[in-house]
């Protein structure tokens, strides 16, 4: 950040490096978004499977343990 800083006080020329530096940390936070949003998903599909096995719908299964 404190590069992000300097280029700032340098004014105007420097915009076009900032502007690959907030592409940069962009990508980054699109790709945490991507990431938690697998992770709330998969936690959608785990209640929703718990759901169904405790309510008789599907049959208990783990891909952990061997029956």
């Amino acid at each position: 950040m404190k590069e992000y800083l300097k280029l700032c006080l340098e004014g105007e020329s420097s915009i076009p490096e900032r502007q690959k530096i907030l592409d940069i940390k962009l990508k980054e936070l699109n790709n945490k978004i991507s990431e938690i949003q697998e992770s709330i998903d998969y936690i959608h599909w785990k209640q929703n499977f718990y759901n169904d096995v405790l309510s008789g719908k599907t049959k208990y299964y783990s891909n952990l343990i061997n029956d």
